[in-house]
């Protein structure tokens, strides 16, 4: 039963990756920069919060990967 439903999702995958239906859609030059915008927010962003948080973030990792026993 999983088998047959397995094969049947991929067939329905397959087929839909190898006949995609038309898009009427447009993508204006200012999409690309708003989309590479977004890229570099979000690295930026993610870069700011682990400067931010970045002592906890070491005391965190040097209690998960000490040696020694733990002294909670």
């Amino acid at each position: 039963m999983f088998n047959n439903t397995l094969r049947l999702l991929l067939l329905i995958f397959a087929l839909g990756t190898v006949l995609p239906a038309p898009a009427s859609a447009y993508l204006d030059p200012g999409t690309g920069s708003y989309i590479i915008q977004m890229v570099v927010a979000g690295v930026l962003g993610a870069l700011f919060a682990v400067k931010v948080f970045w002592v906890r973030i070491r005391l965190f990792l040097g209690r998960v990967f000490s040696r020694g026993p733990r002294h909670d």
